[in-house]
């Protein structure tokens, strides 16, 4: 039975590896394909602060996030964006650049080059994650835990 959830574990580590590698990449190429975006001025008109608490229930971390809305202006209209989830806090009417999709304005962004420190990141916890599910599904017991199959000879001795 132990055995079985071992491998069960091992599996849900191997898709959680699959699943923060896809994210990372998935995530740093919509970063290069936002590239080229032209930036506009844009200023905060709202900051909401908010708690947020992750982790597991024996190891709780909590921080402070702030969600932040602000508006920029192109060819004369103003379009709204949004920061969900921000740890670096702004204030109201405190400008700073975003970039905007050309094609559709109302589409915008603060990032505003590819992060490759973030998917590096991604990538090599992805990595560990896909090593661990593996190692758990190979070896459901565990590398110490392993018999041997050659029993050794102490006759010759």
């Amino acid at each position: 039975m132990k055995r079985k959830i071992v491998v069960l574990m091992g599996i849900i580590f191997f898709i959680g590896g699959c699943f923060f590698g896809y994210t990372g990449f998935s995530n740093y190429q919509e970063q290069q394909s936002q590239k080229d975006w032209p930036t506009a001025d844009a200023v905060v008109t709202s900051v909401e602060r908010r708690w947020e608490i992750s982790g597991s229930r024996r190891h709780r971390r909590g921080k402070w996030v702030y969600d932040i809305t602000y508006e920029y202006m192109v060819n004369d209209t103003v379009y709204t964006g949004e920061i969900v989830g921000s740890t670096s806090k702004k204030e109201i009417d405190e400008p700073f650049s975003v970039k905007y999709d050309p094609e559709d304005p109302s589409v915008s962004t603060s990032v505003l080059s590819p992060q490759i420190v973030a998917l590096i990141l991604y990538l090599l916890g992805g990595l560990l994650f896909l090593g661990l599910g593996l190692g758990m599904i190979i070896f459901p017991q565990g590398i110490k835990g392993r018999k041997s199959k050659v029993e050794p000879d102490f006759t010759t001795l």
